[in-house]
């Protein structure tokens, strides 16, 4: 059986219950062309078994592995040369010794879990599902009752609306409330353990990096908080402060953003300069540093978005210009990667730049040459 079709026609929520009610084997293959972003999901008899999210390109599976952190590029390779050895995934990673087959299983469960409600929130673009037999030795990693998902992931969007009013972005940064500071609480561990993080800098993000949650359960504690009174968004007097309290404020998170760029830690990165941009849209060194950065991480969509910001604000910048013909060329779009760096040529005064981007030209001119042909 293959099902096409679009989300507006066959609501996801409808579709996944199709494939679990009939028991289908396969994969499903959405995408949306208007914000650049795909998505696999495997299904074993129904029940989903592995799903990743990609800009543009499919990953494999090896790479979606080594986005999430458990593998590195060496380590892959290796993995990659030994699937066929063991019964799952799971057994094969476990046995380089990289964690135990008990925490594996939890960690990805959680991350599929987390793939999956974040695509049920699209409401647009194409859906296909492929009828075929999956490869139980590198792509069932876990067997996830479907059923359960679709409650939750329906259950999660309509939870959303209400913690957004309170906790409008994950780079929020909450303080706690001095008028309510001698009150008696009655709090779960959990809350306890979230509490004792807010501290007036770090945002919902780094908490929720501290307590290992998923992004929507420590969104859904902290939105707890703010309603008994316990903590406030430090926003309130950031808005109301001076220019220079909000350049002190944005010279700090391009500091700790460029610390941690140069610990090539970039989703942390990321999120310092997201919060300059929350302060400052037009901050041309954050947007400059966010295409950067989500370039990097292969979020390319992202990347171009804060890469046609950057080049606005300064049309001659070169860095801008250099790595936008990147991410063109990244994307398949030739004439657009060839454009940027001819105009980087001509502006350029470095010898050494000029010979470079020469070379990048006829490399792409070369290659667009082959797809022509193809």
């Amino acid at each position: 059986m293959a099902i096409q079709s679009s989300i507006n026609e066959l609501g996801l929520f409808d579709l996944f219950q199709v494939l679990y009610h009939n028991q289908k084997t396969g994969r499903l293959i959405i995408t949306d062309s208007l914000e650049g972003k795909g998505a696999h999901i495997f299904f074993k008899e129904g029940f989903i078994c592995f799903a990743s999210l990609y800009d543009k390109a499919p990953k494999s599976i090896g790479a979606a592995l080594e986005e999430w952190g458990v593998l590195d590029e060496i380590s892959a390779v290796r993995i990659e040369e030994k699937w066929g050895r063991f019964e799952s995934p799971l057994d094969c990673i476990a046995s380089e010794g990289f964690s135990t087959r008990n925490y594996l299983e939890s960690f990805f469960s959680a991350r599929v879990k987390e793939s999956v409600y974040s695509i049920l929130k699209w409401e647009n673009g194409d859906c296909r599902f492929i009828e075929e037999e999956i490869d139980e030795k590198r792509e069932v990693f876990v067997m996830l009752k479907t059923e359960n998902l679709i409650l939750e992931g329906a259950r999660r969007i309509d939870e959303w609306s209400n913690i957004k009013s309170k906790v409008p972005s994950r780079h929020t940064v909450f303080r706690f409330c001095e008028e309510n500071e001698g009150q008696q609480l009655n709090l779960k561990p959990k809350e306890w353990e979230i509490l004792s993080l807010v501290n007036a800098s770090r945002s919902v993000f780094e908490i929720n990096e501290e307590v290992g949650e998923d992004l929507f359960s420590t969104s859904k504690l902290i939105y707890g908080l703010v309603v008994m009174g316990v903590i406030e968004s430090v926003e309130k007097e950031d808005s109301t402060g001076s220019d220079s309290s909000s350049e002190d404020v944005i010279e700090k998170h391009l500091r700790q953003g460029r610390n941690y760029y140069d610990k090539l830690n970039l989703e942390k990165a990321a999120v310092e300069f997201e919060k300059i941009v929350q302060i400052d849209p037009d901050c041309f060194e954050a947007l400059r540093m966010l295409g950067e950065i989500y370039y990097k991480m292969d979020r390319l969509s992202e990347a171009l978005r804060f890469l046609k910001k950057a080049r606005a604000q300064r049309p001659n910048n070169q860095k801008a210009m250099f790595i936008k013909g990147y991410l063109h060329a990244r994307l398949g779009e030739i004439e657009e990667a060839i454009g940027e760096w001819q105009e980087l040529k001509e502006k350029a005064e470095s010898k050494k730049i000029v010979n470079l981007v020469e070379n990048r030209i006829s490399v792409a001119r070369e290659w667009s040459k082959v797809m022509a042909e193809y």
